[in-house]
């Protein structure tokens, strides 16, 4: 059970969702939705947005039935303990791969753009003890991050909107409408998985204080992840083409480096959006540390989240540099994605609020019975 001066509000676990799930996946996520389905593209965020929606109000309406539990206790009540904790490992190790993953992109990009000469692993390991650090605090210190971090988010988005405006070509979008029903099948999987971040509302509901007003809070922040990646691709399509668009690797970065500052006033515009790039990594990296933290201390029935956190690190640190470049790094993830994601996003949700549905009815049946 979570104590009552561990709590958050609505509105913090609706700012914790967007700063979990917008991460790494932004970078690259206009030439996936270009390759896959290229002018056409943003019918695939629509189409993962109302999967995600789904699967949002089963979570939620799962979660909230437990006040003051994570998934890990209240998974036991509902599917048996063995079952239970083995979902409780599952999501352990898709936090940690994942974590290793968005640490491992960050230094990449880092290194390129930023500190060429600083080698990856200082760059990794540097950023890993900040992050442990904020997450041995405690869920009020990472809510709090993460509402001041929601303008950091918004402000490139818009800022870039308008700043980019006299130069697009609204042609780039047509035509408009020429994909097949095969074109959908077979890119979906990894346009929905950019949505990858959300499930953490079975393990941080616990914390909220009004968990029967979550499910506004919840399905407003995954609509508002759904229109910046739309306002993002939209973008790169108007300004690059679909066709420059396939051909980078972060394309998302290419448009900070297309921006000027009216009147020069900033010369580097590109660290200036770089250094709030990374604020964002920091708090998915602290949102995932944490929720594998937790998971840990729930699993071993301790009181305290924060002795399970710097344990993590070293895991993390090591994962994060077994791929040997960043094509690598991509193929591992995608791997991770479709095993773990599926069973951490997808499958287990729905068994749980599966569970809880034939747990009301028997209960409605017995009390019909008597």
């Amino acid at each position: 059970m979570i104590v009552n001066n561990e709590k958050i509000s609505n509105g913090q676990m609706f700012a914790i969702i967007i700063n979990s799930t917008i991460g790494v996946g932004i970078l690259s996520l206009p030439r996936l939705l270009a390759e896959g389905m290229g002018t056409d593209g943003w019918i695939l965020v629509v189409i993962s947005l109302v999967i995600v929606i789904l699967l949002t109000l089963m979570i939620t309406f799962t979660a909230k039935l437990f006040p003051g539990k994570t998934m890990v206790e209240f998974g036991r009540e509902l599917v048996t303990t063995p079952i239970s904790d083995i979902f409780s490992i599952i999501y352990f190790i898709y936090l940690v791969v994942f974590a290793a993953f968005v640490v491992r992109i960050f230094g990449e990009i880092v290194k390129m753009y930023l500190l060429s000469k600083t080698p990856i692993e200082f760059i990794i390991i540097s950023m890993l003890f900040v992050v442990a650090y904020l997450s041995r605090g405690g869920i009020e210190s990472i809510a709090k991050i993460s509402v001041l971090l929601i303008p950091v988010i918004l402000f490139p988005v818009l800022f870039m909107s308008f700043v980019l405006l006299p130069d697009m070509d609204f042609t780039n979008i047509l035509p408009m409408f020429k994909f097949s029903i095969k074109d959908v099948t077979s890119n979906i999987i990894d346009v929905f998985f950019s949505f990858a971040g959300f499930e953490i509302i079975l393990f941080y509901t616990a914390f909220v204080e009004k968990p029967n007003k979550a499910i506004k809070y919840n399905l407003v922040a995954v609509i508002i992840i759904a229109a910046i990646y739309l306002i993002v691709f939209l973008l790169a399509l108007f300004t690059f083409g679909e066709i420059e668009i396939t051909h980078q690797i972060w394309p998302s970065i290419s448009l900070m480096e297309t921006v000027d500052f009216p009147g020069a006033f900033i010369e580097n515009v590109q660290g200036f959006f770089m250094a709030q790039w990374t604020l964002v990594i920091f708090s998915t990296l602290i949102s995932f540390v944490f929720g594998a933290s937790l998971i840990l201390c729930k699993l071993f029935r301790a009181n305290e989240q924060k002795y399970f956190v710097l344990p993590l690190i070293p895991i993390v640190y090591i994962l994060s540099l077994i791929p040997d470049n960043i094509a690598a790094s991509y193929d591992y993830v995608s791997q991770a994605t479709y095993y773990l994601g599926t069973l951490a996003i997808i499958i287990i949700p729905i068994l749980l609020f599966i569970s809880v549905i034939i747990k009301k009815r028997n209960r409605k049946g017995e009390a019909d019975n008597g």
